[in-house]
């Protein structure tokens, strides 16, 4: 794991908080909430491609099927 997609994780939460802050005090926290599970979304859909990556890693290894 690279120290990389540790920090464009860190970029997509400190990205998402602040625009999510932002619209909450302009009003609007039905979009701040729209906006923060959008950012979980590209979050885990980031996380579920590297563990997609781990099992294959594994499943080299291990000769498996």
């Amino acid at each position: 794991m690279d120290m990389d997609f540790v920090f464009r994780i860190a970029g997509i939460g400190i990205l998402t908080s602040v625009i999510s802050i932002v619209l909450t005090r302009a009003g609007r926290e039905e979009l701040s909430t729209l906006v923060t599970v959008v950012g979980l979304v590209i979050a885990l859909f980031l996380v579920v491609d590297l563990v997609a990556d781990l099992f294959s890693s594994l499943q080299s290894i291990f000769a498996l099927y």
